[in-house]
């Protein structure tokens, strides 16, 4: 019972630290991000422990009943699928953690008030999305997706940039009006199982016949949710101002950890239950992706504003996502959630450093207003590159891996069925790392090289605080791009 009482921890430590922080900050002020930092690290180190032990001994399960004559039970899962994502949550909430304390105090000063309310947001928003990766049950799965979207709600309105009320009530609308969609699709996975228990209904799917019409409706239901989450085109027009006037650190997991559980739970909840019928969505589905790639990649080359660039990329980034899946084709759904944890740290990267470049730069975004940045933030610019190549797919970087397991899985998928259309869509899917490459280059000589503005003399690297975290992920980031093997064999064990 230990391994399973170490998973119900990971969920259950940061929520009973969120009122602890909160109290905490009357006396702590600024420190109270400490105070955050300690349970997500240990959230972090059980996370490894665990995926470690998956990938020796296969799936932890633990149940808890609430109420049995009721047969509702608190179920937590992780498998192949869940740990790499649990444990990319993992790692982002705490590096970011410790990024948001100079940031915080930047913001609202050391003793001003508010590091009570925000570190405790922060704790529930973490709580929030590694119950997400980790349930097995529908309707806790629901309690959490919709617990990720409060916090982070409350975050962009209070302490956000712009027009921050207008736009957290926009991003607020359409992701709840999203999961309405989620709501109807999982119950009418219940109307079907009698049950909420994820694998119940997933041994129950290969016995049952149930109506193509019932189960299409419960994937397009359920695809809507996920698709307003990972702002697939026409469904994305939330996100850009979301993630760019969000508060850096949580652009840092909005972006990188948040959206991408979309595609996580498609996996999840559709094509591993419904997988012949959803199937029948590949073309469509691919076609989304397509225009979602190039769109974001597109609109990204466009921006001036440093974060906005970053939004529109994770834009064209979960087109990868979801193209990946698409596929339903083994090789090029394991490539799309090794892509999760890939974009995750890349992407994580990248808005801390645009966070150290408003910081040091005294809240400059605009991109044609930089220059020469390298010789006065080496550590930053270091990072940057790391980050920039990685999600345009640079070997030997974690990006690389990825996306080259999504585009071979793609084409193997078309290939082996026959389907020229699916060859012809993966060809044109090329196009979109052509983009990434040209805006991520484009951002990197336009920020850090070239001749240094008059105005920019004054600046220099950002605190350790800031650093640290991105060449922690800068590390991950490259350790995975040399030696993929750990995710790879973990991705593995959803299709043995």
């Amino acid at each position: 019972m230990a391994i399973e009482s170490l998973l119900l921890q990971i969920i259950v430590v940061p929520l009973i630290f969120a009122p602890i922080a909160f109290i905490m900050s009357r006396w702590l002020n600024w420190r109270t991000g400490w105070v955050a930092f300690i349970p997500l690290a240990f959230t972090s180190l059980a996370t490894i422990y665990l995926t470690s032990y998956v990938a020796e001994h296969g799936a932890v399960l633990g149940v808890w009943p609430l109420a049995p004559s009721a047969g509702l039970n608190f179920t937590l899962l992780v498998d192949g699928l869940s740990a790499p994502i649990a444990l990319t949550v993992a790692i982002l909430c705490t590096v970011v953690s410790i990024y948001s304390m100079p940031y915080m105090e930047h913001k609202i000063g050391k003793d001003g008030k508010g590091h009570g309310a925000y570190y405790a947001l922060y704790l529930l928003y973490a709580a929030g999305m590694l119950g997400t990766a980790l349930s097995a049950n529908l309707i806790q799965f629901y309690f959490f997706w919709e617990l990720m979207l409060i916090p982070s709600w409350a975050m962009i309105n209070i302490w956000g940039y712009g027009e921050r009320e207008k736009i957290a009530f926009k991003y607020f609308i359409y992701t709840h009006i999203g999961a309405l969609s989620l709501l109807a699709g999982i119950l009418a996975t219940y109307a079907a199982f009698g049950t909420f228990d994820l694998l119940a209904i997933l041994s129950l799917s290969k016995s049952s016949v149930l109506s193509f019409e019932l189960v299409k409706w419960i994937i397009f239901a359920m695809f809507l949710g996920f698709a307003v989450k990972m702002a697939i085109v026409p469904l994305h027009t939330w996100l850009p101002d979301a993630h760019a006037e969000a508060p850096t650190p949580i652009s840092a997991l909005l972006s990188p950890a948040m959206i991408g559980l979309g595609g996580y739970a498609l996996v999840r909840l559709t094509y591993l239950i419904f997988p012949q019928v959803f199937e029948q969505f590949a073309t469509a589905f691919s076609v989304l992706a397509l225009i979602t790639m190039i769109y974001g990649g597109v609109m990204a080359l466009a921006q001036d504003d440093i974060k906005r660039l970053l939004a529109y990329s994770s834009i064209s980034q979960m087109g990868y996502l979801l193209f990946g899946i698409a596929s339903s084709y083994p090789q090029g759904i394991a490539g799309s959630m090794f892509h999760y944890v890939s974009h995750g740290t890349c992407k994580a990267i990248l808005f801390m450093m645009a966070g150290a470049i408003i910081l040091q730069t005294h809240g400059l975004r605009s991109i044609s207003k930089l220059g020469g940045l390298a010789g006065k933030m080496p550590l930053t610019a270091i990072c940057a590159l790391i980050g920039f190549l990685g999600i345009a797919g640079t070997p030997p970087l974690n990006g690389f891996q990825s996306e080259w397991l999504i585009f071979t899985g793609a084409f193997a998928g078309a290939m082996e069925s026959g389907n020229m259309i699916g060859v012809i869509i993966t060809a044109l899917a090329l196009i979109g790392s052509v983009l990434t490459a040209g805006y991520a280059l484009w951002a990197i000589r336009r920020i850090f090289f070239g001749p240094l503005p008059e105005h920019l003399n004054d600046v220099h690297e950002a605190p350790l605080t800031v650093t640290i975290p991105m060449f922690i992920l800068a590390f991950i980031t490259v350790l995975l791009g040399i030696y993929p093997k750990p995710i790879t064999d973990l991705l593995s064990l959803i299709f043995s």
